[in-house]
């Protein structure tokens, strides 16, 4: 069963005229630059501490050994009058980590809007006689971002919901093919500035315009009956029956279980090597690498388990360039003379989705968005259309220096991403002028919150503190709202770079500085 307000919808969507012309207004407004009166006070001269801020134990934090040798930057502001708190190397460049989702979501929230809703089509093509299509049933993905069990039971358990819309349709037999169609986004997984060895785990998980699951697979690997036997390894979502290829054998008691996943994309396998301790059963997460064609496989699953049988298999349409053969659909190079929306499949609101990313840290997410982005306001949905919204809506529209930003992803997982901490206070400030600022603080984490990113840190500020956190290797940031002492309303950013030192004794450093701007 849905949860979180995903709704299924049935009326037509709006000519692909009219998307087109809501992409040229965008476009047009980023001609302008965004003049608002309070940028002159983010890029004004540095003040060392202020009204209800402690700065001299700041500069202690700052100058003590061995935080002294970290590249930092810290910039805090009064949010009802703009003045400057406490600045710090606000105006210097630096690797964000996931702070760079404050963009992406920011970036959202005002073009789409925080009611906006993803929404996955389906089609039938031609003539539908009673339980008869004759023609293909055709799913047009958007790159919903909330087809997992955060907004779910499961990913897979969102595909059986549009199974099941068919069969309530009273759909029972269709001559054609299952199409995915996904044309309106690049085919490209992978961020172009990752790194190699982080598309195995979960936090470097690949998406595309149809994908479930947040682009990660779960493993269940049983030890064998013997030591040095096979081990068994069943996987969900469960697509193609040849996608996983263990080569897992079963290890001694104590050998504890260790799977290193490597993707073949010449052959579209998954080969698990390693080996799974005796009489154990674990469960891991690695990333799914083909997410496309395996949740297309998924959803030609359950359409089937539903009782419907589809003559033509299933496809995915890649391109518009494809060969012809489905359907009339907006924006779509299939062309076929009859076409009907049967109904559309509508996610939970953007302000819901951007407490799914900044709350978890959640990479995927952020990455879908983004290329979402780009397919609504820029030619395609690929990574290079989604970054180019992004930061020319910031530096048109809500004011941030071009200098200031240099964007690679939208999760930050890329060292290539670059911002300053003056530029990300500048971002929160828009946001707080918002009609939605409470939704958009709210989405962030927040102390004590459960499953958020700060559900650890910073005890005796629940309640006082809306944030996001970033860790990659040697690079740690926080960045969000701060409600002092005093009633005071701050924005901040926390930026740390080149630290060689363990996460976690960044994060007491910057957890101080927190503190001693509430006081």
């Amino acid at each position: 069963m849905p949860i979180r307000g995903v709704q299924v919808q049935v009326e037509q969507v709006g000519p692909a005229a009219a998307r087109r012309g809501e992409r040229h207004g965008f476009k047009s407004a980023l001609q302008r630059v965004g003049m608002l009166a309070s940028v002159g006070v983010m890029h004004g001269c540095a003040q060392l501490g202020g009204s209800g801020v402690d700065g001299s134990t700041i500069r202690d934090v700052l100058g003590r050994e061995p935080i002294d040798q970290l590249h930092m930057g810290v910039y805090a502001i009064d949010l009802s009058s703009g003045r400057t708190l406490f600045s710090h190397n606000a105006h210097r460049k630096f690797i964000p980590a996931s702070n760079q989702k404050i963009l992406v979501t920011a970036t959202a929230m005002s073009l789409l809007g925080p009611d906006h809703r993803f929404r996955t089509e389906i089609w039938a093509t031609g003539e539908t006689v009673g339980s008869f299509v004759d023609g293909d049933v055709v799913v047009v993905g958007s790159g919903d971002p909330t087809f997992s069990d955060r907004y779910w039971a499961s990913g897979s358990d969102a595909l059986g919901a549009i199974a099941d819309s068919l069969y309530s349709r009273g759909i029972r037999h269709v001559a054609g093919s299952l199409v995915v169609d996904v044309a309106a986004w690049d085919s490209a997984t992978v961020g172009p500035t990752w790194e190699v060895e982080d598309l195995r785990y979960g936090y470097g998980s690949t998406g595309g315009a149809f994908a479930i699951d947040e682009g990660e697979m779960e493993l269940v690997v049983t030890g064998g009956l013997s030591v040095g036997g096979p081990a068994d390894v069943t996987w969900s979502p469960f697509g193609t029956r040849d996608f996983v290829r263990s080569k897992l054998t079963t290890a001694p008691v104590d050998s504890s279980t260790r799977v290193r996943p490597d993707y073949l994309p010449e052959s579209r396998v998954l080969v698990l090597e390693g080996r799974a301790e005796l009489g154990t059963v674990d469960t891991i997460s690695v990333a799914m690498r083909d997410p496309v064609r395996q949740s297309a496989a998924t959803l030609a699953r359950a359409i089937h388990h539903a009782g419907i049988e589809i003559e033509g298999g299933w496809r995915v349409h890649w391109t518009n360039n494809d060969e012809p053969g489905a359907a009339c659909l907006p924006d779509s190079g299939l062309e076929r003379t009859a076409s009907e929306l049967l109904f559309t499949m509508e996610s939970p609101r953007v302000s819901e989705i951007a407490a799914g990313i900044l709350e978890p840290s959640q990479n995927w997410m952020t990455e879908q968005t983004v290329r979402a982005l780009g397919a609504r306001f820029g030619e395609e949905g690929s990574w290079n259309e989604g970054i180019d919204v992004v930061e020319a809506y910031l530096v048109n529209e809500v004011g941030v220096r071009p200098s200031d930003i240099s964007a690679r992803d939208g999760s930050g997982l890329s060292f290539y991403n670059l911002i300053t901490p003056r530029a990300i206070v500048r971002i929160l400030t828009d946001m707080h002028q918002m009609p939605w600022a409470a939704e958009y603080r709210d989405a962030m984490a927040e102390p004590g919150e459960d499953g958020s990113t700060l559900a650890n840190r910073l005890e005796g500020l629940e309640g006082r503190i809306f944030a996001k956190t970033g860790t990659i290797s040697n690079v740690n940031s926080l960045s969000g709202y701060l409600l002092g002492e005093n009633g005071q309303e701050i924005a901040f950013s926390i930026l740390s770079n080149g630290s060689g030192l363990p996460a976690s004794r960044v994060r007491r450093a910057i957890d101080e500085i927190v503190q001693a701007l509430a006081r």
